[in-house]
């Protein structure tokens, strides 16, 4: 089995969705992601199959018997393990935290992918990008392939000592080869040149600028890994991110829970919605940079919904309420939806749902 290891801030699992459908058009290929939407099967796929529930019980069950884990051990474990019985001669996973002490750093992969590095679990993997960066480049693996997006100079200035270091190639994605052609709510058209050749017409249907960068590095990864060209665009043009500037008529739902994530929201709420009116449902960790996330709302938003979708890790609608000019706080977050979507159809607007994976998880919810 070959294994392709991913980590970064951002960007992980849309890149992580593009590069394992792209490899399951010619081979069988796993892909471990997360967080998980509405259910932990999502975590686990093979050539974008689901594992079946009964699967997934049997397989948590035989890890948690050989002894105590963190559940992302667990799933980790678990996943590899159904990798293995399956006989998949690909995986593509997706680190949870970090990198050098992860529990997907166990795999022997020969190419890793660096998405863009910013500033998010600080506590755990240090207050600055040096420290972050040193922490995501933790999977680097001597004489093996590196694939990066663009980087800020001192995440990139840790990426190029550690693959020197490690003597692995670096190949970092050139932007000014990528030329987007068409840009709508129903997907992106765009041209990329990689190693002399020109990758003409190339469409995702995903809507988020950040989507064609991140396509762009899927398709560095397949050539490097000796794809052909029809599988490329076949699986770039296929691939369903669910909760990345997902746009379902009037609502756009999006998992952007930290900084970098939300100026990305922003910027496609700027590109494809200047002149409309737009309601926020927002519930936010404790845990992150509330401030930041708040004022990267607050520069799109007309009005904004706060509520708490996580009890335990989420900050009360009441505390998060005053970080915005204007916004109510309504704890429940299943009354919240319902009065962010009225207030949105009063103004003929649009509904925008963001600051956590467990609040899209609440709206696809009730949108299904």
């Amino acid at each position: 089995m070959q294994y392709v290891h991913l980590a970064g801030t951002n960007a992980k699992g849309s890149t992580a969705q593009y590069i394992a459908d792209i490899i399951s058009k010619e081979h069988s290929c796993g892909l471990f992601t997360s967080p998980h939407i509405l259910s932990p099967c999502e975590r686990m796929k093979i050539n974008g199959e689901e594992i079946s529930k009964t699967e997934y019980d049997e397989y948590m069950q035989r890890i948690r018997g050989e002894r105590e884990m963190h559940l992302f051990c667990v799933w980790t474990h678990a996943a590899l393990a159904w990798f293995e019985d399956r006989g998949v001669e690909y995986a593509v996973i997706e680190t949870g935290l970090g990198g050098r002490l992860d529990p997907t750093n166990i795999v022997p992969s020969e190419m890793q992918i660096l998405t863009p590095i910013g500033y998010d679990h600080m506590e755990i993997l240090g207050n600055t990008l040096t420290e972050i960066a040193r922490e995501k480049c933790g999977i680097i693996k001597r004489d093996s392939v590196v694939i990066s997006h663009p980087q800020k100079e001192e995440a990139m200035r840790v990426i190029r000592q550690t693959c020197k270091g490690r003597n692995a190639r670096l190949i970092v994605l050139d932007e000014k080869k990528i030329s987007v052609k068409e840009s709508a709510v129903t997907g992106q058209r765009f041209d990329f040149t990689y190693e002399g050749k020109h990758y003409k017409n190339l469409e995702i249907r995903a809507i988020s600028p950040m989507q064609v960068e991140n396509a762009c590095v899927a398709l560095m990864a397949a050539v490097e890994l000796g794809m052909d060209e029809a599988s490329i665009r076949s699986g770039l043009s296929g691939a369903i991110i669910p909760a990345r500037a997902q746009a379902s008529g009037s609502v756009v739902i999006d998992g952007a829970h930290n900084t970098d994530a939300v100026a990305e929201l922003a910027r496609t709420m700027k590109k494809y919605y200047p002149h409309e009116d737009i309601t926020v449902l927002t519930a936010i960790m404790r845990d992150k940079d509330i401030e930041g996330i708040a004022e990267g709302i607050g520069s799109f938003a007309n009005r904004v919904v706060c509520t708490c979708a996580e009890k335990k890790r989420g900050l009360p609608a009441r505390e998060l309420a005053p970080y915005f000019d204007h916004a109510v706080a309504i704890e429940d977050p299943d009354y919240a939806f319902q009065e962010a979507q009225r207030l949105a159809g009063q103004k003929k607007g649009i509904l925008v749902v963001c600051g956590s994976f467990y609040l899209a998880s609440h709206a696809l919810r009730r949108l299904s």
